[in-house]
């Protein structure tokens, strides 16, 4: 009796001793931890194109006082492209960029039989710092800095054929605009800037009158980030 008591008592430690090592052998291993996104960092180059309206005053004075002063308005297309680089410190976010762009803006003057008389806003570009503030992938950000621009005052004599004086402007441009990131390398924008191009003479034949150009531009973009 002791000897199969013995034998049982054996057999049961035996048992529990295996099932105790293969219990030790079932390791708990946690679920990965999906890695947190990298926060998007502005610093770098960067190259876009553009698109939007300008809304654009154009004022004439005549210095020889041979007729009134007037002005008028025209909204034109506007296209063009940027190129510039920032440079990120936490979040606050510096750069410069430079933009130039087309644009249809245009007032007439005018028709003389021959045609429309034409004062036109043919070229529209800007050199500025920008600053701003960092949300991760959302930028909102001021600007600021020197414009220029060419316009063309047209006069058709007829055949197909005008007289033409067109002329550079330069002045001053701010805004303020806002820059999302959809990945590392595209982002999208939209932006306002107020633009004074300042007053240029321009030949009318046998007179001259002094243009001064101001507009309002509205667009939105696309840049790619290097």
């Amino acid at each position: 009796m002791n000897i199969r008591l013995f034998a049982l008592a054996s057999a049961s430690v035996l048992a529990l001793g295996v099932v105790g090592a293969q219990a030790a052998d079932l390791t708990y291993e946690a679920a990965p931890v999906a890695a947190a996104p990298a926060a998007f960092n502005w610093t770098g180059f960067y190259l876009g194109v553009h698109a939007g309206a300008a809304i654009t005053d154009f004022e004439f004075s005549s210095p020889q006082n041979l007729g009134p002063d007037f002005s008028d308005n025209n909204t034109g297309f506007l296209g063009g492209v940027q190129a510039g680089y920032n440079w990120q410190f936490d979040n606050i976010v510096v750069g410069l960029q430079t933009d130039f762009a087309y644009t249809s803006a245009k007032v007439s003057l005018g028709d003389i039989g021959a045609g429309e008389v034409e004062q036109k806003l043919e070229w529209l570009g800007s050199t500025t710092a920008r600053i701003g503030y960092a949300f991760d992938n959302l930028l909102v950000y001021g600007k600021g800095g020197v414009a220029y621009g060419q316009s063309k005052f047209e006069l058709p004599v007829g055949g197909g054929l005008s007289l033409q004086d067109s002329q550079w402007h330069t002045g001053w441009t701010a805004g303020v605009g806002a820059e999302y990131a959809f990945t590392q390398n595209l982002t999208g924008l939209i932006e306002y800037n107020y633009v004074d191009l300042g007053s240029q003479d321009y030949n009318f034949l046998f007179a001259n009158a002094d243009v001064d150009l101001t507009s309002n531009v509205i667009k939105a973009g696309l840049n790619y980030k290097f």
